[in-house]
């Protein structure tokens, strides 16, 4: 713990300066911070499903089953997200939240149903735009980490 806590102190500004372009180019895709915020509780949730989905746990693995976004049998999971489920994780306001959902399920993102839930489900457009700001994550957090292993490495 010691280590990594001199180790972050090299890297600190770098780490913040991913989350910054993270929150920047997430609030673009989804229109506005709020969405944003909104659009990553849906595809965690999302992301949730389809690790209990999948017999692997590799990325591609799961990579590639996020992609097809045919997550059979997921109405009878006991995993329902609603706005207030939305609202309690982010603290964003139920209203609020309601409004964003409805707004990103008609720009393509999601689907809602009132027995089962609120399902990403984007548009083939949409899950375009998202594998490409994944793999920007996926390099990014690489850079972190290499970082983060060289500052540990240079104590």
């Amino acid at each position: 713990k010691e280590d990594l806590k001199n180790a972050f102190g090299k890297v600190w500004g770098r780490f913040l300066e991913f989350e910054i372009t993270r929150s920047k180019l997430i609030s673009e895709l989804a229109g506005n911070p709020v969405s944003a915020l909104v659009l990553q509780v849906v595809a965690y949730h999302n992301l949730t499903l389809v690790q209990a989905n999948v017999d692997g746990d590799t990325y591609s693995e799961i990579r590639l089953k996020w992609e097809k976004n045919d997550l059979v049998g997921v109405s009878d999971l006991p995993l329902k997200l609603t706005y207030s489920s939305i609202a309690d994780l982010t603290g964003i306001d139920k209203e609020t939240v309601r409004r964003a959902v409805k707004k990103l399920a008609e720009q393509g993102w999601f689907k809602i149903d009132y027995q089962t839930g609120i399902h990403y489900n984007p548009n083939q457009s949409n899950q375009d735009k998202l594998v490409v700001f994944n793999e920007w994550e996926l390099a990014q957090v690489g850079r972190l980490l290499s970082r983060l292993n060289n500052a540990q490495n240079t104590d």
